[in-house]
């Protein structure tokens, strides 16, 4: 039985060999992203970039970085368009900012500043030229952009509670509240539905490869998977007793979430079971999938890489 335990102790809580500093910043990272060879996050009120072979900022920004108004909330690159978008909360209390950012002028070419209240996240789907913004005064507002007019809102929803994660898929707008609701919402057809309700403060969301479950984590260490349309049973597993901030799927197989304590775990997409853990010890607010690794940004202002040994 001791054996057992001391095997299981040692799968459980992975040595710090497990993990490589890619960079120290000097502000916690909200968000980041890695294209091929080039990490671009955020750092308080700028966008910087870092590449992975040379070890040193490349010519994609401005050697200052780019300027993003206020403290960064949220990046979208979209380099095959020559595009980066970020979102902002401005320093000026209830104002909010998106800037579109030009890679090769290295200007920006759309600016929007939404004055009204701050926000709780942003989302934008390029394909259909909309955008999403969730507001502190519970509302969501979506935008149709494009060269005339810049900016057109087309919709907005009221809600019971905060929204603080969006994402989009295929038409359907879908959230999470404070108050434990899960919707959907058809750009379309304008048909709001109701996906999943508990007691639970929900936190961040993700969806499977299939876009069939979601995963989603909670206030109190909770993570529920969702099936969207019903036709599976819910499932909640308690896997601590801290507000679980960083979710993502690696490999369609396995779902990784990083809590306040800094508390890493990789969950088996199936049966919700522990297969392994790692603890960073300070708090985990993003974590982003990579080829037999994973990338985290953290409370204790670096952004790691994680090697995933699956034996």
């Amino acid at each position: 039985m001791k054996a057992g335990l001391c095997i299981f102790i040692l799968l459980l809580f992975s040595k710090a060999t497990c993990q490589d500093i890619v960079v120290e910043t000097g502000f916690t990272v909200r968000d980041f992203e890695i294209i091929e060879n080039t990490l671009l996050y955020i750092e308080k009120r700028h966008i910087k970039n870092f590449n992975f072979k040379s070890k040193q900022r490349d010519s994609l920004i401005n050697s200052e970085g780019f300027f993003i108004g206020g403290y960064g909330l949220r990046l979208y690159p979209f380099l095959d368009q020559d595009l980066i978008v970020t979102a902002s909360n401005e320093l000026v209390k209830d104002r909010s900012s998106i800037r579109f950012y030009n890679v090769s002028t290295k200007s920006i070419n759309k600016y929007h500043v939404y004055y009204t209240t701050e926000l709780m996240d942003f989302e934008i789907a390029p394909k259909d030229s909309l955008f999403f913004l969730s507001k502190k005064d519970k509302q969501i507002a979506i935008f149709k952009y494009g060269d005339v007019p810049r900016y057109n809102k087309i919709d907005s929803l009221n809600l019971d509670s905060y929204c603080r994660k969006l994402k989009y898929h295929k038409e359907n707008l879908y959230g999470i509240t404070d108050s434990g609701t899960i919707f959907s919402y058809n750009v379309k057809t304008k048909v709001k539905k109701r996906v999943y309700h508990g007691n639970s403060l929900l936190v961040n969301f993700t969806f499977d490869k299939q876009h069939e479950n979601m995963f989603v984590t909670t206030f109190n260490g909770d993570l529920i998977k969702v099936n969207i349309n019903g036709n599976a049973q819910n499932k909640t597993i308690h896997i601590g007793k801290d507000i679980i901030e960083a979710i993502a799927i690696y490999e369609d197989k396995y779902i990784l979430t990083g809590d306040w304590n800094g508390q890493i775990k990789l969950i088996d997409i199936q049966n919700l079971s522990l297969i392994k853990a790692w603890n960073n010890k300070k708090r985990i607010v993003k974590i982003l999938s990579g080829e037999q690794c994973f990338y985290t940004s953290s409370a204790d202002r670096t952004i790691k890489k994680w090697k995933i040994d699956q034996k």
